[in-house]
């Protein structure tokens, strides 16, 4: 009998964390491949459609053969379009070599640590979160920075905070607004005083606006504000959550042609390029057109009523308090009164990690622990599903988490 085969595997992945998120989304699809009825919470995507118009486009594109690969970081119809999106919505004008597409932004990130950050960088990022942030730093090489927000400051950094946590080593600053996983959106005067920091740092800013349509108050970008700062930011944004686009993996990043050709150089030797199909869906997703402008209001709208909806709920549950989100389609209840106590059937959860696995398993409703986003004693659910499932998955919350005086 052959000896037990033995793997090694790079230094890299050491410190690597699986994505929670992803993580959850497996468990729920086995849960409920075993008959069991589980509202997920955990997954951060639109519950709604793809505009027509957009899928139309996907359709003809399948008919015209436009199956072939296309150039690295897209189409030239593609990247003229997103120059255009970019230029109208950062007041900046962009050309064709400061664009890029990418397999979803997820990729745009990543490829921007990867040609930024060497080992022994710094890399700030505010938590709470988007679980991914840290790990893609840790890939590049770079130590993630992680000054902790609070609840009183509406989870949003200061400039303070901002100014203590740069040094010499820091090689990059994320900024994400809205924020996944808090909601949190920076007004103007917010940005300008972070903006007066990063002067007096030669940073690059990687400012993620993935979620800048669902925003439920003003929406204020970095670069409308400081626009001296545009020769050292990369703006990131997609089609995913404001076009309800998850599955086709279309996003981008924008920024100085020296970094985007950094950029380009690393993908051309990886994904070259996102499917020919989800680019000719793109490009009728950024080409202005009324019915896609009028969808795009619309599931807007309707993530702030569930906004609203689920706040409304998570205040009846004992023990729950929670900020208020202006933007994406989350919220992030601090739970730190339910741990330590009995629950339903006594059951006592030490953590936000644990209260979360108990939910799931005693409730049948899906979320993610605070910790995966930095932030232990909170969970955050995602309020992109039906409004019945809301009012459903939060009186099983709150039956799991009083106490069974039987």
């Amino acid at each position: 009998m052959s000896a037990k085969m033995e793997y090694h595997f790079a230094r890299r992945l050491a410190a690597l964390e699986a994505s929670a998120t992803a993580a959850m989304t497996a468990r729920v699809a086995q849960m409920r491949a075993a008959g069991i009825n589980v509202i997920s919470f955990s997954v951060g995507e639109p519950d709604f459609d793809t505009p027509e118009p957009i899928k139309q486009a996907a359709i003809a594109g399948i008919h015209a053969n436009h199956t072939h690969y296309t150039p690295t970081g897209g189409t030239l119809e593609l990247r003229k379009a997103v120059a255009a999106r970019v230029t109208a919505d950062q007041g900046i004008t962009y050309g064709l070599g400061q664009v890029t597409v990418t397999t979803g932004a997820k990729e745009a990130l990543y490829l921007a640590f990867q040609a930024l950050c060497d080992e022994g960088d710094e890399a700030i990022i505010p938590a709470p979160y988007w679980v991914s942030y840290v790990e893609q730093a840790k890939l590049a090489g770079a130590t993630p920075i992680t000054p902790q927000t609070t609840e009183q400051t509406g989870f949003k950094l200061t400039p303070d905070q901002l100014r203590a946590s740069l040094s010499e080593r820091t090689r990059v600053v994320v900024l994400n607004s809205p924020s996944n996983p808090t909601g949190a959106v920076y007004s103007a005067k917010e940005l300008a005083a972070l903006a007066d920091v990063l002067r007096d740092h030669p940073a690059i800013i990687i400012t993620d606006e993935i979620y800048d349509a669902i925003s439920y108050v003003p929406y204020a970008r970095l670069l409308r504000i400081a626009p001296d700062l545009a020769e050292r930011t990369l703006v990131v944004n997609g089609a995913a959550k404001a076009y309800a686009m998850t599955g086709w993996r279309i996003g981008y990043v924008a920024g100085p042609q020296p970094i985007i050709e950094a950029i380009k150089a690393i993908q051309s030797h990886t994904s070259t390029h996102t499917s020919s199909i989800s680019q000719d869906a793109a490009l009728a997703a950024y080409t202005p057109n009324p019915t896609v402008e009028a969808a795009v209001t619309s599931m807007t709208a309707e993530f702030h009523r569930r906004r609203d909806l689920i706040l409304e709920l998570l205040a009846t549950i004992p023990g729950i308090s929670c900020t208020v989100p202006d933007g994406a389609f989350y919220v992030f209840p601090n739970v730190s009164a339910l741990l330590h106590r009995p629950l339903r059937n006594g059951k006592i959860c030490t953590t936000s990690e644990e209260l979360n696995l108990y939910l799931l398993e005693e409730a049948h409703i899906a979320c993610v622990a605070g910790e995966a986003f930095g932030a232990p004693g909170y969970l955050r659910l995602s309020y992109a599903t039906g409004s019945e499932d809301i009012r459903i998955g939060m009186q099983r919350f709150r039956e799991a988490v009083l106490v069974d005086h039987a």
